[in-house]
């Protein structure tokens, strides 16, 4: 092994690293499809709404499912190509640079010419309309790749740290044209999901997206003296968050099972209804209606129902917006 990133091991990443073990080795191992799912468009939303995807999750799960949506096709096809890209994430091997090319190619089917090619020429790392990082000359691009896939497969470095070393150096290179951000995150998805299967449902992308401004100030700063490490600090506090905010939905989720099992009676759609709005006040139409196994437009009726009634109320616009539970 040649080429080894600059990164230091600090007391924070330390403590961070400490943290996401212990809460990994609490958490439930339950499956339950019905998160996973959820899981999965939150992961493909905040993915793209980084790069600037406006689709909503309501859209992202309609397209999902087939059903027409009214939208900039771009950006459809975007959804298309993230929801089969990590459909891959069990066949591709995180040391491959073959599969890392044939995720990009799945990826930008239909966006860029080069789909699944290096690029060809210069590029930076753009946050709004400033550019925070010039990436190498194009003809070093293979070069590099080469070097940190080595680095990768050759490492004992904790799949924590790796995962985002290589986040971070795969940034650095920008090896393409156009989808460096989403190759990076699924990568990184990649190596943690091969170190615990856990991470193949969490939605890291969505609270990243959340920190937006700070993943990319982290970017900026990394790269002095202390290497990467910046990137580092944040990108675990990501993961120990949506680790610690997926446990507490899990056990909330399993003590509403079991409550509602131990109740004679079964409860009304407009009454489950209600307690998936306690459990997400951000819950959608079409999430709704494959929780329920009801139609969309039934979901809609129920709603009005419960709205005409004052039980609940919208806060926000359909896209960002939620429901409050008034009494």
């Amino acid at each position: 092994m040649n080429y080894i990133p600059p990164y230091k091991i600090t007391p924070k990443i330390t403590d961070l690293v400490s943290l996401i073990s212990e809460a990994i080795g609490s958490y439930s191992n339950v499956k339950n499809l019905r998160l996973n799912r959820i899981s999965r468009i939150q992961t493909i939303q905040g993915t793209l709404a980084i790069e600037g995807n406006n689709l909503s999750t309501d859209q992202i799960t309609a397209i999902l499912e087939d059903k027409p949506v009214l939208a900039p096709m771009n950006e459809i096809q975007e959804v298309r190509n993230a929801i089969k890209c990590y459909e891959l994430l069990d066949s591709l091997d995180q040391n491959s640079i073959d599969d890392l090319l044939k995720a990009h190619l799945t990826l930008e089917t239909g966006l860029i010419d080069d789909a699944g090619k290096f690029r060809s020429k210069s590029v930076g790392v753009a946050s709004g309309d400033e550019i925070i990082h010039y990436a190498p000359p194009a003809d070093m691009v293979p070069y590099l790749i080469n070097d940190l896939f080595e680095w990768l497969s050759a490492t004992d470095e904790h799949s924590l740290i790796k995962s985002c070393v290589f986040h971070y150096e795969f940034e650095f290179i920008h090896p393409f044209s156009d989808g460096n951000g989403r190759m990076g995150r699924l990568w990184q998805t990649l190596i943690l999901s091969n170190w615990r299967q856990i991470f193949r449902n969490l939605p890291i992308e969505n609270i990243v997206y959340k920190y937006r401004d700070n993943y990319y100030r982290a970017i900026a700063l990394s790269g002095g003296d202390d290497g990467c490490t910046p990137f580092i600090e944040f990108l675990l506090g990501v993961i120990l968050e949506i680790l610690t905010t997926q446990k507490t939905t899990q056990k909330t989720t399993q003590k509403t099972t079991q409550i509602t099992t131990q109740k004679s009676a079964p409860k009304s759609v407009q009454e489950r209804i209600l307690d998936n709005i306690v459990l997400n006040p951000r819950v959608t139409r079409y999430e709704l209606a494959s929780i329920l196994g009801i139609s969309t437009d039934g979901v809609k009726y129920h709603i009005k129902k419960l709205v005409d009634l004052g039980r609940i109320e919208r806060i926000g616009g359909n896209r960002g917006g939620w429901w409050r539970i008034i009494s």
